[in-house]
């Protein structure tokens, strides 16, 4: 059956705040650890087996854990809410469950409401890639996926398989690595770099001013944020006899 013409704009462009906040915390970490699981698990064939909870492209199969399902109608549904791929009580819906659980602590209703309308957004099919990065970041996953079923919908996971090579820090690569993720969850330019910081294990202070100061054994970084707090310059300075040099944005 083909789709109405829609007689209404979408307008929306953003979650709520509280899935925004998360997003900005988890982002960067999460972006920087995409192409690592793409280089483990380069495109090809793929098949994707709901009840041993692995999904093969090419000759590389990952354990993954269902997220959700992106319908046709721009709908989404939350992987513990489709009762009948994931029967309640199913061990692959445990990451999904944290992520509920997450939400419920934290008052962000996109991720305890069962069916999320993404029709509404400008751009329903990157709504459903950016809930995606969001919950990747927050579930510290190894990677995300989406596969497109025969109906037309596509199927988000997230690949939990402790083979797939986390991503390592590169003191070269920070600014663009923090630059990047801004344009995709910009909602808290000061959450994103922290939380990037953060996860590479930089001790973080908030300077008087409104910057930040971080430093690990081989780097300090400086950030300044404009009085809107979006970030403005990074500061990479190597520490002494590291060879990689400097870099800044």
């Amino acid at each position: 059956m083909n789709d109405a013409p829609s007689t209404q704009t979408p307008q929306r462009r953003w979650f709520g705040p509280g899935l925004e906040e998360l997003g900005a915390a988890h982002v960067a970490v999460a972006m920087e650890q995409v192409p690592v699981f793409n280089d483990y698990q380069p495109m090809g064939d793929w098949h994707v087996d709901v009840e041993k909870s692995t999904f093969r492209q090419g000759d590389v199969t990952v354990g993954m854990a269902p997220l959700g399902t992106f319908g046709t109608d721009g709908s989404w549904l939350w992987a513990w809410a489709n009762e009948h791929m994931h029967p309640p009580g199913s061990p692959r819906l445990a990451p999904v469950l944290a992520l509920r659980n997450i939400g419920e602590r934290h008052d962000i209703p996109e991720l305890v409401t069962p069916r999320l309308e993404l029709s509404e957004f400008a751009d329903p099919r990157m709504a459903a890639e950016r809930l995606s990065i969001a919950a990747m970041g927050a579930l510290g996953a190894r990677g995300y996926g989406g596969v497109t079923a025969n109906t037309g919908a596509r199927f988000y996971m997230v690949m939990n398989d402790p083979a797939i090579p986390a991503a390592e820090f590169d003191a070269v690569t920070l600014p663009r690595m923090i630059m990047q993720a801004l344009e995709v969850f910009p909602h808290d330019h000061r959450a994103t770099a922290t939380g990037y910081l953060n996860r590479h294990g930089f001790r973080v202070k908030h300077s008087p001013a409104g910057g930040i100061t971080a430093e690990r054994p081989d780097c300090a970084v400086q950030l300044e944020f404009d009085d809107q707090g979006r970030l403005g310059n990074i500061s990479v300075q190597p520490s002494p006899g590291n060879r990689e040099g400097s870099a800044g944005a």
